[in-house]
């Protein structure tokens, strides 16, 4: 039978979505007095709009690979749709922000994993009903039953009387979230049943530790065999009604009120259920079920982190108080929004906080949901790696709400998707700083020993292991969105927008006046088959990139796209950036309106394409693409050297090798 439900909504999308090439390939007339500037660049090297685009049978002598996400496939094959996909999720993304449920759910289908819990009725209605028709005694029970735990779960007659004289607000929620985790524990067992019958899970769990950090050793044939087997769509169902319930506690909780002096304290095998009330209190490192602390100027050394395959959920809700969140240095374990086989979920409502995670922290998922929201206050967030709204097999979410905030990390952090992952960091509004650090060297990259890599700052990234073991798998999905701010960014090597091996990296900010600075494969650019994109919306902002692949610039079958919407911006640019194309990739560099100037000096650059193969390879048929775009009507400034870049000019550029260059490279650039 047909779905009726759905068919009206998939016919105004796909409506909207040819409505929306169609802007983008057609008119900015009204500003840039001029019919067409896409169509009229492309043009001169004999292309169209629809020429823009990756041939999977040419590229499928070179590249392919299990896990590629659909979502993939649409922006490389379509990158002009790009811009048009993202506003929308971005959009939809600040609007929503407060919907932890549906954020993840956005997340799971972008990862081809997708459950749309909510979609007909609220699926966490049960447990606020449960709450009220159980004792807490009973809700301990059913959660007892679940877990497999041998006997009732009797509370001492002490923390019994304790319990009676909380508001009965707090005792709602504090049991809805319980009952609500022991029925997302049977989700997270359908999610790995299938794995469970042939691994030592508490085994699997530590090694899977490992897989974040770069270790070639950390893929083995068991993890090969190991990342096939579970049932995604089951773990990300479980995720969602759990953030129903949280999101619903922590706003339930906000009108209660304890003593400053209260606190509660529960052992159970999935850990400690602690209650604070509004003084100063510490949470030393321990396995938590739930915390929750009404006010006050907190430490923490643990929660909202599952640090064994054995406690499966951690949530953390913290109403008050500048709160400071500090996990053990250097240590593999997840700390503060790190969800690993399980779901972890830390809410803090209030304060200037100052959150210090290692690894897989602060909005970060691995075979798991972590999930981070901060709902005001400024911030500082610190962490080595993995963090910060970041996916590998898993769905990583960093929320922050409002406030000056600053974001510290080294690696694969900042919205970081791997395979079968995708990470966001959600920052709503404010002046911020995100920085991943390339002063101290721990992480030299093959490029340039110099500099980190950093795969940071919405970036995509794939495990390419075909010249070592032979086994590769596709990249996941990275989005920073960025809500408004004159904000900075700071990186080394692959970041601000940029993918690598089938994977999606994408840096969208909204408004304000920005800087960002990068050295190599930055700024709306990647490499090996990935769809990088940095957008601008608006403000005067400052681009540097100093080494190589910026600004637009895409390398080996790889789309990279900087769209920069409005406003007086500088580009400190380096070879293969602006629009340059090399080795059958697309770089597409398009500037709206402003007043705008070009620093460059090297070659491949304000669109220019160059295959860059050896003589006569099968890559010399196929289209390498470059194409720059200044539109508006500015007074823009170029190279005096780059004397064919003009205001109210079209050009072409031929290969870098001049005396041998192929119909297929196709450069292009105008200023309208």
């Amino acid at each position: 039978m047909r779905n009726l439900h759905h068919h009206p909504m998939h016919t105004r999308l796909v409506v909207w979505i040819a409505a929306a090439v169609v802007v983008l390939t057609m008119n900015t007339a009204s500003v840039a007095q001029t019919p067409d500037p896409l169509a009229t660049v492309l043009a001169q090297v004999g292309m169209t709009a629809d020429d823009l685009t990756f041939d999977y049978d040419d590229m499928s002598n070179y590249g392919g690979d299990e896990f590629v996400l659909p979502l993939f496939r649409t922006y490389h094959r379509h990158p002009l749709r790009i811009p048009y996909y993202v506003d929308f999720h971005a959009d939809w993304l600040l609007g929503n922000w407060r919907n932890a449920s549906g954020v993840i759910g956005f997340c799971s289908q972008r990862i081809d994993e997708g459950s749309r819990r909510g979609l007909i009725g609220d699926p966490a209605e049960k447990y606020r009903l449960a709450a009220d028709s159980l004792t807490f005694n009973q809700v301990l029970d059913s959660l007892a039953v679940i877990a497999g735990w041998s006997g009732s779960f009797n509370m001492t007659a002490a923390n019994q009387e304790r319990w009676a004289g909380l508001p009965p607000l707090l005792r709602h929620a504090v049991a809805a979230i319980i009952y609500a985790a022991a029925d997302t524990y049977r989700w997270r067992e359908l999610a790995f049943a299938d794995v469970a019958e042939r691994y030592d899970m508490p085994k699997m769990y530590q090694k899977m530790l490992r897989v974040p950090s770069w270790d070639d050793e950390a893929y083995d044939t068991e993890v090969y065999e190991f990342i096939h087997l579970p049932r995604w769509k089951y773990l990300y169902v479980g995720a969602q009604d759990l953030a129903r319930v949280v999101r619903w506690a922590a706003d339930t909780l906000a009108t209660a009120t304890v003593p400053d002096d209260f606190a509660y304290r529960l052992e159970t095998p999935w850990g400690v259920i602690a209650i604070g009330g509004g003084g100063d209190d510490e949470y030393p490192a321990d396995d938590y079920l739930l915390i929750v602390d009404f006010g006050g100027d907190d430490v923490y050394a643990g929660g909202a982190a599952n640090r064994s395959y054995d406690h499966p959920v951690s949530i953390l809700i913290d109403c008050d108080g500048d709160d400071r969140y500090s996990a053990v240095a250097d240590s593999l374990l997840p700390s503060f929004g790190g969800g690993v086989f399980g779901y972890a979920y830390l809410f803090d409502c209030a304060g200037n906080d100052e959150y210090h995670g290692a690894s897989v922290s602060q909005g970060a998922g691995l075979f798991g949901v972590g999930c981070l929201v901060d709902e005001s206050g400024d911030d500082r967030y610190i962490a080595h790696m993995t963090s910060q709204g970041s996916g590998t097999f898993g769905i990583g979410i960093l929320i922050d709400s409002t406030g000056t905030d600053r974001y510290d990390t080294y690696l694969s952090s900042q919205g970081y998707g791997f395979t079968k992952g995708m990470g966001l960091l959600l920052d709503m509004e404010g002046n911020d700083t995100y920085v991943s650090n390339d002063t101290d060297i721990r992480y030299p990259s093959s490029q340039s020993a110099e500099h980190n890599d950093a795969l940071s700052q919405g970036c995509g990234f794939g495990l390419r292991h075909d010249y070592i073991d032979g086994y590769s798998l596709a990249g996941g999905i990275g989005y920073l969105i960025d809500g408004g701010g004159d904000d900075v960014y700071s990186a080394g090597l692959f970041a601000q927008g940029c993918a690598y091996w089938y994977a999606i990296g994408v840096l969208w900010d909204r408004s304000g006046h920005d800087r960002y600075n990068g050295i190599w494969y930055v700024q709306g650019s990647g490499a090996h088959f990935g769809a990088g994109y940095l957008n601008d919306k608006s403000g005067n902002d400052h681009y540097v990139a100093t080494m190589n692949m910026a600004q637009g610039a895409g390398h080996d079958f790889t789309i990279g796209f900087l769209l920069d919407e409005a406003g007086d911006d500088e580009h400190d640019a380096p070879n293969l950036s602006l629009g340059g194309g090399n080795a059958n990739g697309i770089g597409l560099f398009w500037d709206k309106a402003g007043n705008d100037q070009y620093r460059v000096t090297a070659g491949t650059t304000l669109g220019r394409a160059n295959v860059a193969g050896a003589a006569a390879s099968l890559r010399d048929s196929i289209p390498t693409i470059g194409v720059f775009i200044d539109a508006g009507g500015g007074n823009d400034r170029y190279p005096p050297e780059k004397d064919f870049a003009r205001n109210d000019t079209v050009w072409t550029q031929r290969g870098t090798n001049v005396e041998k260059s192929l119909n297929t490279e196709k450069g292009c650039g105008g200023d309208f």
